[in-house]
C-alpha cells in the first residue's frame, strides 16, 4: 500500500471511529428524548450532527453525505420532537450503522436513497402522511428558506433544503427531487443562473423549477430566465403562485 492509499485508510478508519462514537451518543439522546428535557437533548444531538457534517468532506461516502444532509434538513426546526419524530430519527441512525457495516450501499440508486429517507414531517398533525412528491427549496437566507419549506412540509410534501447554489445543484443532480424552488438572489450563482445551468444538463433538464422572488416578472434581472422556468412571487402570493405553477407543470 502506498503513501497515499496509507493516508486514505486512516482517514476514513478515523472517520467511522467518531461516527461510531457519535452514533453511540445519539442513541442515548434520542432515547432521552422519549422521558424529558427534549428540547436540551435535541440541542445536543445537532451539536453533535455538526461535528459529522464538518467531517463529512474528509472521506468519499456518497450515501452517508446524502443521510447526513437529510438528517440535518430533519432536525433543524424540530423544538419538542414527538414520538413519530424520534422514530424516524432513529431509524436515521439505524442506516448509519448499516452504511458504515457494509449492510447498505453497494449499487444503491442515490436518488432513490434520499427519497426512503424521513422527511419533515409536521409535529402537530397525527396519521400524517407524505405526498410522493420531493421539492427542493434554496435560499441563502435560512429563514426565508425555512419558512417556504414549513408550509411546503404542512401542504404534505417532502422537503429539502440547500443554502448554497452549488450546494443546490449537486443535490438536484444527485438526487432528482420533482420540482425545484430557488430564490432569485442566491450567491456565486443567482436563482436564474441555477435555474439556466439546471436547464441545460441532461439529467435535470426535465425537473420543473421555479423562481421565488419579489421582483416584478419584468425586471431586467429574471431576462435571461429560461421559457421553461416558472415565476412565483414572495409574500401574500406565494400560496396561489404556487398552485399555478404546479398546475402548469401538471404536478398533482
Amino acid at each position: 500500500m502506498d503513501t497515499i492509499e496509507e493516508y486514505t485508510a486512516q482517514v476514513e478508519s478515523d472517520f467511522e471511529s467518531d461516527v461510531r462514537e457519535e452514533l453511540a451518543t445519539f442513541e442515548v439522546l434520542a432515547s432521552n428524548m422519549r422521558i424529558g428535557d427534549a428540547e436540551a437533548n435535541l440541542a445536543t444531538f445537532r451539536t453533535g450532527l455538526d461535528r459529522l457534517l464538518n467531517l463529512r468532506s474528509t472521506v468519499d461516502m456518497p450515501l452517508f453525505d446524502l443521510l447526513l444532509r437529510r438528517l440535518e434538513n430533519y432536525v433543524c426546526d424540530l423544538d419538542a420532537p414527538t414520538e413519530d419524530q424520534i422514530s424516524d430519527i432513529e431509524a436515521f441512525l439505524d442506516l448509519m450503522h448499516g452504511i458504515l457495516d457494509g449492510e447498505v450501499g453497494g449499487e444503491v440508486n442515490e436518488a432513490e436513497f434520499f427519497r426512503s429517507l424521513p422527511a419533515p414531517r409536521p409535529a402537530d398533525l397525527e396519521d400524517f402522511h407524505h405526498l410522493d412528491l420531493e421539492i427542493l427549496v434554496v435560499d441563502t437566507n435560512k429563514t426565508a428558506m425555512r419558512i417556504v419549506g414549513r408550509e411546503l412540509v404542512n401542504c404534505g410534501y417532502r422537503v429539502a433544503t440547500a443554502n448554497r447554489s452549488f450546494e443546490a445543484l449537486e443535490l438536484a443532480i444527485r438526487t432528482r427531487p420533482d420540482m425545484i424552488i430557488s430564490s432569485a438572489v442566491l450567491d456565486e450563482m443567482s436563482g436564474v443562473d441555477l435555474a439556466s445551468a439546471l436547464a441545460a444538463i441532461q439529467s435535470t433538464e426535465s425537473i420543473p423549477c421555479a423562481i421565488l422572488t419579489s421582483f416584478d416578472a419584468n425586471d431586467a434581472s429574471l431576462k435571461r430566465l429560461p421559457d421553461s422556468v416558472a415565476i412565483m412571487k414572495k409574500g401574500d402570493e406565494f400560496a396561489n403562485d404556487f398552485a399555478a405553477t404546479l398546475e402548469r407543470f401538471g404536478i398533482a
